[in-house]
Parts: C-alpha cells; sequence; structure tokens
C-alpha cells in the first residue's frame, strides 16, 4: 500500500524498511511482498533509527526526499522531528473505528467490528454511534457477552473500556454531525440507506457502505489504501494515494506587451507593499 502508488506515480526510487524478527531476519514474505511491488531497495532496520536513515542517510543507506507509511507512537513522532529535513505523507495515530448505525443494523456485525478494530492496542478509538437505545443495548451485552471467549480479549477490553463509547443520538442529523466532528479513520455506515448518509460525511478516512463492508476486510483486500488519516487529520487530507508522490511544476511565460498591458496594477500593488523595486524590474523591460 506504500510502493504501489509510488510505482504507479513513477517513482524510480523506493526504498522500503522492515525491521528484523528475533533471528536477525526480515520477514520472508515483506521481502516477496516488496519485490512483487517494486520495490528498488529493502534494509532490514525499523522504528526510530529507520526513519532518522531515510531522511539524514547513512555509509550504506542513502537519504530519501519522502517517508510514508504508518508506525507506532516513536515512528509517528521521529516522523514529525524529520519533516523540516524530509517530506512525509502523515502524522498517524493509533486505529480509529466509528460505526453509525441504526436499527437495520446486525447487532453481533457491530460487535464483532468494534473488537476486531481494538485488538490493535490499548490505544485504539473504537466507538458506535446510533439514534436507536435498543441498538445499542444489544450491542453492549453483545460485546460483554464475546469479550470472555476471544483471543486477545485484555487488549480488547482495555482498549473498549478506556476509549470506546456508544453514543445514542436523537437523530440522523445528530449523527451525521457527531462523526464528522470526531474524524474517525474508518468509519462503517450500517443503516437503511448508507449511501444518503456517506453524501454528508466530510472528514473520515475511509467510508465503507453497508452491512459487508467490514473495516477488518478494508485493511487488507477491498481495494482501497489502509495508509489512512487518524487524530483529525481526516478533516484535510484522505489516504495515501498516487498524489502523494507527484509534485505539481508550474511554468509562466509573458510577453513584452502583457507586462506592459499590466504595468499599472503591477505598480499599485508593489507600492501598497512598499516594494518598489518589485515594480522597477518590470518597468525596466518596459
Amino acid at each position: 500500500m506504500s510502493v504501489i502508488p509510488a510505482k504507479v506515480a513513477g517513482v524510480k526510487r523506493i526504498v522500503v524498511v522492515s525491521p528484523p524478527n528475533s533471528n536477525g531476519n526480515i520477514d520472508p514474505l515483506t521481502i516477496v511482498a516488496a519485490d512483487i511491488c517494486g520495490a528498488t531497495e529493502i534494509y532490514k532496520t525499523g522504528g526510530v533509527q529507520a526513519i532518522a536513515a531515510l531522511s539524514y542517510g547513512t555509509k550504506s543507506i542513502l537519504k530519501v526526499d519522502k517517508i510514508v507509511g504508518p508506525g507506532g507512537a516513536f515512528v509517528t513522532l521521529a516522523k514529525s522531528l524529520v519533516s523540516e529535513n524530509t517530506g512525509i505523507d502523515m502524522l498517524a495515530g493509533p486505529t480509529e473505528l466509528g460505526i453509525i448505525a441504526d436499527n437495520s443494523a446486525n447487532p453481533e456485525f457491530l460487535a464483532l467490528d468494534l473488537i476486531s478494530q481494538a485488538e490493535h492496542s490499548s490505544d485504539t478509538f473504537c466507538y458506535l454511534i446510533t439514534n436507536s437505545e435498543k441498538i445499542a443495548k444489544l450491542v453492549n451485552q453483545k460485546i460483554l457477552k464475546l469479550l470472555p471467549t476471544i483471543q486477545r480479549k485484555e487488549l480488547v477490553k482495555s482498549s473498549l473500556s478506556k476509549n470506546g463509547f456508544i453514543a445514542v443520538c436523537k437523530n440522523t442529523s445528530d449523527m451525521i454531525n457527531l462523526a464528522n466532528s470526531l474524524s474517525p479513520e474508518h468509519l462503517q455506515i450500517m443503516t437503511k440507506n448508507p449511501k444518503s448518509i456517506s453524501l454528508k460525511i466530510t472528514t473520515a478516512g475511509l467510508v465503507l457502505l453497508g452491512n459487508y463492508s467490514a473495516s477488518s476486510a478494508s485493511d487488507y483486500v477491498l481495494g482501497s489504501n489502509h495508509i489512512l488519516p487518524t487524530n483529525g487529520f481526516g478533516k484535510i487530507r484522505g489516504s495515501l494515494s498516487v498524489m502523494d508522490f507527484i509534485k505539481i511544476n508550474t511554468e509562466v511565460t509573458a510577453s513584452k506587451s502583457s507586462l506592459s498591458k499590466i504595468s499599472k496594477h503591477l505598480d499599485t500593488l508593489t507600492t501598497s507593499e512598499g516594494l518598489p523595486n518589485h515594480y522597477e524590474a518590470v518597468r525596466g523591460r518596459l
């Protein structure tokens, strides 16, 4: 999901970094995936030290122009620190899942989806927004029933109890407003007419429509890019894409006659800013 957009955009040098396991090796699946996607280099390093190497360069790793991809809290902080020296995509935090649901939604699906994203770490932010008190109670009951039976239950329980919530809103409009205010990384809409609601969602990183568009499936195989904005950054950008690897070039050509036509306006503007030599550079040509 990092390499393919760069490849499509025509990036010539694509460097992948991945931390070694306890045996000192990179997971073979990571190496094969990087090769299939078209990475040109792969290095056995991860974490903060990998961000430093990519940003400033080492004897064995040449510096890059831009660093993309998710990481833990330390990687995110490292990306922030090097951003004055090297371009980055975004500061991605812990996983976020918001779900908008009405009384047509399946409570078990809702509970399973919240649990699936909460298992990432104890600081994930997973919540349900509904206009149905019945659905709110049923989902809460389902989660409590499932928790003792699932794997990673302590992690899920910690995340949902510390950070999760179920909000019962008066109407659809309130549900939309709350979702837009929170701008979640993933937003599932499980209602009778999810498309009508999605048209009013402006801040989510990824919107998933209907009962079968599970966020956990989007993490892997539904086709969308899973490098997504968190911490409210969905208000200003979407997922990683080809656009993250494209620089727009601008060219301008002016003729003597065109400069002559606009010179009086330039005189007004440069005078108002107190920069007279800007105007003289043009007047000298005329």
